[in-house]
């Protein structure tokens, strides 16, 4: 997905986000868990509404993400901090000049994540501490197995090996896997539009777009538990340390 198009996306889910964002908070508690107790600087990247940001302890904490009205509903969270739109690839800040940087479930829209886990690197002051989450391959599994060989629609996400490659030396990656259950397809797919993440195809076009589409309802259907329809995110929880002290 284009740069513009995240944009976008997140931007027109700005104002309903937090209803709708179960799963990423549940995410970014776990992340918060490993958060310092005091720091000078933190960064919250890809701070979206706040949620984190919210609730970093830092002398001076600030906010940076894409989409302008992510910022907004941010600010009134974290009203004292100030805000940067900008691309997580290209971060507009001085190279050591962060203690703590949290990323939750931003990175994996960027076009180029390694280029991304580098400035996150670059930024980081001597001995300043990165938390990230991201999701990782085998999430949304139920989605991708009832549409079957046809997944153009579903975001690319890297294995654990091929994100493993990508850290610096010392990093370290935990997974985990979180399961959320919608009561039908509607309210699953209006999860992810929710939170901008635009994974479930809409109403199918055409007579054999028809027929595919009830094949992928009766799919999803057959996966249904007690507690209504899963969905499967594994993610993977990454952390180092800057070691030039």
């Amino acid at each position: 997905m284009a740069l513009a198009d995240v944009a976008r996306a997140f931007g027109s889910a700005a104002r309903q986000y937090d209803s709708r964002a179960h799963l990423q908070q549940q995410v970014a508690d776990w992340l918060l868990e490993a958060v310092p107790a005091r720091v000078n600087t933190a960064l919250d990247l890809g701070c979206g509404t706040g949620y984190c940001l919210a609730r970093l302890n830092a002398q001076k904490r600030f906010g940076l993400d894409i989409s302008r009205a992510m910022l907004l509903e941010a600010r009134q969270k974290a009203p004292d901090c100030p805000f940067i739109q900008a691309d997580a690839q290209h971060l507009p800040l001085a190279t050591g000049s962060v203690d703590l940087l949290v990323s939750s479930l931003a990175l994996q829209w960027c076009s180029d994540l390694s280029l991304a886990l580098g400035e996150v690197d670059r930024v980081l002051a001597p001995g300043g501490q990165a938390l990230l989450t991201v999701p990782l391959a085998g999430s949304l599994n139920e989605l991708a197995s009832a549409w079957g060989k046809s997944q153009g629609h579903l975001l690319a996400m890297p294995d654990e090996n091929n994100l493993a490659a990508m850290l610096p030396t010392g990093a370290r990656l935990k997974v985990k896997d979180f399961v959320v259950h919608f009561d039908d397809l509607t309210a699953l797919r209006q999860s992810l539009k929710g939170i901008g993440a635009h994974h479930v195809p809409g109403r199918a076009q055409g007579l054999t777009g028809k027929a595919r589409y009830r094949q992928f309802v009766a799919a999803i259907e057959a996966k249904r538990t007690p507690l209504g329809l899963p969905l499967t995110y594994r993610i993977g929880l990454i952390s180092w340390q800057n070691a030039f002290l």
